[in-house]
């Protein structure tokens, strides 16, 4: 029989993304906040973001998994043209300032993680990213003392828009697939991570690495086609690369000998709302994945 639990906290008044740029809720606040439909009052982009998170939920129940919906992020960018809050001042009048009520959110990202067969070290993570582009899902190990999400294939991450995009129905068909696996899948993401420790990275190859994400972030933001062609997704982008170099050096230090599964670790802290935008989490994640994990690394 599936069991389900909601994180637990205090059901806020309002937001603050003035001062915040990612609030934390619960599923019942992310239902308060205003809906955002189109012309014909039917949501825009085909399915309100927590009905989203609902389907993935009952996915669960209907494969009688152990479950627990535990952060729901909302965050603000700085694109004017398309925010990712929205404060609507003729609901404030109605509800009060910066009421939960007044706030369109464009920008969500949930995870749920799945209890079924987790260890001290792992458990099982289900994401869902919902913003202006439209909607992502991935599934992977999660590590449980730094909640740092694992996407460990391209099978595990899918979406209803970009190159292979899904419609909505098809997106759920995808997640019900992996749920419907969950064991077998699990198993070999588990296989992967064992693959990514016992792989030990020389120093040349640590420099050699981190060169590798620099040429492919040049390469995938170059306006000569002929590099920009060759790289669909960079696991890192600048600021970021820097920021994983330094965290690497000092870890190198520490320990005197690093493995794969090291270095993918440093990177997935980074994959984080407040610290990488949430359009970019999931397809980053995966790209790094993909890297570490192809032949010419091991």
């Amino acid at each position: 029989m599936a069991t389900t639990a909601l994180t637990t906290m205090t059901a806020p008044m309002q937001f603050d993304f003035q001062n915040n740029n990612v609030e934390i809720m619960t599923l019942d606040t992310l239902r308060r906040t205003h809906k955002e439909n189109d012309i014909y009052g039917k949501p825009l982009k085909g399915i309100y973001h927590y009905e989203v998170i609902q389907q993935m939920m009952n996915l669960c129940e209907k494969h009688n998994l152990n479950y627990e919906v535990e952060e729901i992020f909302a965050a603000q960018n700085k694109n004017k043209n398309q925010p990712g809050v929205v404060v609507l001042p003729q609901v404030e009048q109605k509800f009060g300032v910066l009421a939960i009520e007044a706030h369109i959110l464009r920008r969500i990202y949930a995870t749920i993680r799945i209890k079924n067969w987790e260890t001290d070290e792992l458990t099982t993570t289900l994401v869902v990213a919902y913003h202006q582009d439209g909607i992502q899902a991935a599934i992977g190990p999660c590590v449980k003392i730094c909640h740092n999400q694992c996407i460990l294939s391209p099978q595990r991450s899918a979406s209803n828009y970009g190159r292979d995009k899904l419609s909505n129905e098809q997106l759920f068909d995808r997640v019900d697939e992996w749920l419907g696996n969950f064991e077998e899948q699990m198993t070999q993401d588990r296989e992967r991570i064992k693959k990514l420790k016992s792989k030990i990275v020389s120093p040349q190859e640590l420099y050699a690495f981190i060169g590798l994400l620099t040429a492919l972030r040049v390469s995938h933001d170059s306006s000569d086609k002929r590099l920009s062609s060759q790289v669909d997704t960079y696991p890192l982008n600048q600021g970021q690369i820097s920021v994983f170099t330094e965290d690497l050096l000092k870890l190198n230090l520490e320990k005197g000998q690093l493995t794969l599964w090291d270095i993918y670790n440093i990177a997935t802290e980074l994959y984080k709302p407040g610290k990488t935008d949430i359009p970019a989490m999931i397809p980053q994640n995966g790209a790094l994945a993909d890297l570490l994990l192809s032949e010419k690394l091991n």
